[in-house]
């Protein structure tokens, strides 16, 4: 996949507008990864205090 269209923008648009496409994708994508690590880091938690008490 190409990012060239953030390089020419659509007729009305303003020069800048490829780069708050990019800073939103970007943005996403981080807070997904955050969400992600943050689930997983609880769940592995629950098992390390499920195994501590039960052991």
């Amino acid at each position: 996949m190409t990012l060239n269209f953030l390089q020419a923008p659509y007729h009305g648009e303003s020069p800048g507008s490829g780069l708050v496409i990019l800073l939103l994708l970007l943005l996403s994508f981080f807070g997904i990864f955050m969400a992600f690590t943050g689930v997983l880091l609880h769940s592995v938690a629950g098992l390390i205090r499920y195994k501590m008490s039960n052991s």
